[in-house]
């Protein structure tokens, strides 16, 4: 892979990894402790839990966008002299 294309993808490095950790805990959860009647919709079955876990580990590490500050003059809608 170039070096443009692993800069692209290095800040959803920690996404991935989160998510991977989340569906590794999601299948051991439903692995160990599951559902005892089988009708859980998301611990009956541990490839239901990791795909589960996976998606919210994914959705909550995943990188927000930093807003830039406006300027003074942007916030006063005031234009800079010439």
């Amino acid at each position: 892979m170039s070096g443009l294309g692993r800069r692209r993808l290095r800040p959803y490095l920690p996404t991935a990894l989160v998510a991977l950790a989340g569906a590794g805990l999601a299948a051991a959860y439903a692995h160990l402790v599951g559902c005892r009647t089988g009708t859980c919709p998301i611990t009956s079955h541990a490839w239901t839990a990791a795909l589960y876990g996976g998606s919210v580990g994914g959705l909550a590490a995943w990188p927000v966008r930093k807003r830039s500050r406006p300027s003074p003059h942007q916030a006063e809608g005031t234009h800079p002299p010439p």
